[in-house]
């Protein structure tokens, strides 16, 4: 989530920096200025941040859109330029300063969408009413308050009580050359909050990694001439790696009351042979808990197509790709490796989408080889039309030992 910061010069006694007016009853103009030094900009630029996007009142979009698109070419010209600009105004039609985009009452709701956007932070420069609105709203993450050493006694005042709300405490201050004090003021949880909010969090992942092991074969299936283990450890509580063990028997389980491709391991541990053996790595993108929804959703899908009986493995990888780039962000992918062992032939149909090549390691005439399985297609999950072809590994002899690894 992009953070809001807001940025504001106040006087000792808490009256605001503001445009002089007949309806601001303000006589003392651009009272700051005596006090600007180029340490005091530079503090501010670096407040500001490289790249930032802005968050305005109307009166103070007016004011700053008179200036900067005319000031000398600087850093700061050419960042505030370029910054998009969300301004909360009920006369949109008038704005050119931009890039731009226009808010209209609903501000509350509003800003919460822009903080959930992917971006940069925001800075909220000046605009009194706004800022006690998102004070009022817990939607301030942080408050940088530029305080001037003087008291002007008259004017809006930034506290209605002379201080911030309790959320708020001072973070780091610094005192320039000229007089001023740089005070930053960081929105912290109280500590009875952040601790149910740490226990509530801690079990919700707690619950996800319960689930996400039982997403894991709890038995092996059993299949004559074949050992099998396996084991995954993620590197935080929850994660993005894959493996899957699946028997799965042919047309003539019809006969038995179940369907062609059906897989028959069942958690009670008792097996019943297969005609094929199913083998999966997979490897999700990223990590934690987003990671462990998109290898949840990739379990499903290869179960469901195993289950259905729909082709190769080659047309089975295929369908899978496609549900998961349906159930998952743009950006988000598995490296992800299917085979089926034929457990009469021994031989290995296999298609890799992606994924760091298994080895078979063989042992022949006294020495071992290793096949590697690469062939397959890209990665699961990013292209909406990827194709996959099935590959296939030479049949293993029953009297040679082998191994995927």
């Amino acid at each position: 989530m992009r953070k809001l910061k807001i940025i504001e010069h106040i006087s000792l006694d808490g009256v605001l920096q503001t445009t002089s007016g007949p309806e601001d009853d303000f006589p003392y103009g651009d009272w700051t200025a005596p006090y600007r030094s180029p340490a005091g900009l530079e503090i501010v630029t670096e407040m500001y941040g490289k790249t930032f996007d802005l968050l305005f009142g109307r009166r103070t979009y007016d004011l700053l859109a008179s200036f900067w698109p005319k000031a000398p070419k600087s850093p700061m010209a050419d960042r505030l330029n370029a910054a998009t600009k969300y301004v909360v105004t009920h006369r949109p039609e008038s704005l050119e300063w931009g890039p731009l985009e226009a808010i209209g009452p609903d501000l509350v709701d509003s800003v919460r969408r822009i903080k959930a956007k992917n971006g940069p932070d925001l800075v909220l420069p000046g605009s009194l009413k706004l800022i006690s609105v998102l004070l009022e709203h817990g939607l301030a993450d942080e408050v940088v308050l530029l305080v001037n050493p003087i008291v002007l006694g008259k004017g809006k005042r930034f506290f209605a009580d002379g201080t911030l709300p309790r959320s708020f405490a001072l973070g780091s201050t610094k005192a320039l050359s000229s007089g001023i004090l740089v005070n930053v003021y960081k929105l912290i949880p109280t500590l009875a909050e952040e601790a149910v909010s740490r226990a509530k969090l801690e079990r919700e992942i707690e619950i996800a990694r319960e689930v996400q092991e039982r997403l894991f074969p709890q038995t092996f299936p059993n299949v004559a001439g074949v050992e099998m283990a396996a084991h995954c450890r993620p590197a935080q509580a929850v994660g993005g790696d894959y493996y899957d063990l699946i028997s799965i028997r042919d047309g003539s389980l019809t006969e038995a009351g179940h369907e062609a491709g059906e897989n028959i391991s069942s958690a009670s541990g008792t097996t019943h042979g297969c005609d094929r053996l199913g083998i999966a790595i997979g490897d999700i993108s990223g990590k934690g808990v987003s990671a462990a929804l998109l290898m949840a959703s990739l379990h499903a899908s290869l179960r469901g197509q195993t289950l259905s009986g729909a082709g190769d493995v080659g047309t089975k990888m295929t369908n899978v790709n496609r549900l998961l780039y349906d159930a998952s962000d743009s950006n988000r992918y598995a490296t992800f490796f299917y085979a089926e062992l034929d457990c009469d032939s021994r031989t290995l149909h296999y298609v890799n989408g992606g994924h760091n090549p298994p080895a078979v390691l063989r042992r022949e005439d006294g020495a071992w080889q290793v096949f590697r399985l690469e062939d397959g297609g890209p990665v699961v999950g990013l292209l909406a039309g990827a194709a996959y072809k099935q590959q296939d590994a030479p049949p293993t002899p029953r009297r040679y030992s082998a191994g995927l690894y």
